[in-house]
């Protein structure tokens, strides 16, 4: 498992979870995992783990609809 998805993960499973379950790397997190507010809260949690912004025409759901989505989407920003 990546270092990018572990992190991202462990923001999931923390601040949005609140440990109760977890998420797997398919799994579609825009269909009961993160409402409109967790979201926002994730995206800030990218830009400041990873350390750059995620401007407005990034915010599409294909590069958060899943883990493996968002570090791909991670990877290439950070390429």
């Amino acid at each position: 498992m990546s270092d990018v998805k572990e992190r991202l993960r462990k923001f999931i499973d923390d601040e949005v979870l609140f440990g109760e379950g977890g998420v797997t790397d398919d799994q579609d997190l825009l269909g009961g995992v993160l409402d409109s507010l967790a979201l926002l809260q994730f995206v800030e949690h990218i830009e400041s783990e990873f350390g750059f912004e995620v401007g407005d025409a990034d915010m599409v759901p294909d590069n958060f609809r899943t883990l493996n989505a968002v570090e791909a989407y991670i990877t290439s920003r950070a390429s």
